[in-house]
């Protein structure tokens, strides 16, 4: 059964998806085992919800909203895993005969690329869209320098100044920094090109 929304509804909803749809996306990406169409559409059901649960959001300010869009995005995002994990037990089974890691190694990753993301945010715009290209979507160097309209000596700029100081900040131990391709050995100085 579907609910009809007020127009005004509809319009402070729109005015809010102007406002935050690009941040949400950008957060919905960063969700592990969510591409760029799952994240879309998460975006959409968060959205969908804010526009049902109105009038619970219309006393809150422009961050209050933001961050219950938020939560509801990551909720949906849980539950849809939660549920394609019933749908298909075999994945559980993808490990199976392989010993598991610690529970306490588990923890130690997940703060790790937890503390990852939040240093990649602080980033300066470009690098951090090349850090994102590069190892959460796992787009080549000449992909990400056709898309974002620079050098390819400059993806690897901002690579090498990115993974120096996520090297700094969290540490050594970063699985995804390991790619070669990521290594500029041509002499050349790009931590000066991508400073910028």
């Amino acid at each position: 059964m579907t609910v009809p929304i007020p127009p005004e509804v509809a319009d402070q909803v729109g005015e809010l998806y102007v406002e935050t749809a690009s941040d949400l996306l950008g957060y919905a990406r960063t969700l592990p085992q969510v591409d760029r169409a799952h994240a879309e559409d998460l975006v959409h059901m968060a959205f969908q919800e804010a526009a049902l649960c109105w009038r619970k959001l219309a006393g809150r300010d422009l961050e209050g909203r933001r961050r219950w869009l938020f939560t509801v995005l990551r909720n949906k995002a849980i539950d849809e895993w939660r549920k394609n994990r019933r749908q298909h037990p075999s994945a559980d089974l993808a490990g199976f005969g392989r010993p598991a890691a610690e529970p306490f190694n588990q923890v130690l990753s997940a703060l790790a690329l937890q503390r990852c993301w939040l240093a990649i945010e602080q980033m300066p715009p470009m690098r951090q869209k090349v850090a994102f290209l590069r190892w959460s979507e796992e787009w080549s160097t000449g992909e990400i320098a056709e898309w974002l309209g620079i050098a390819p000596a400059s993806v690897r700029g901002h690579l090498k100044v990115a993974r120096d100081g996520l090297v700094e900040q969290v540490g050594s131990d970063i699985p995804f920094l390991d790619d070669p391709e990521d290594i500029d050995d041509s002499g050349d100085d790009l931590g000066k090109e991508a400073a910028s």
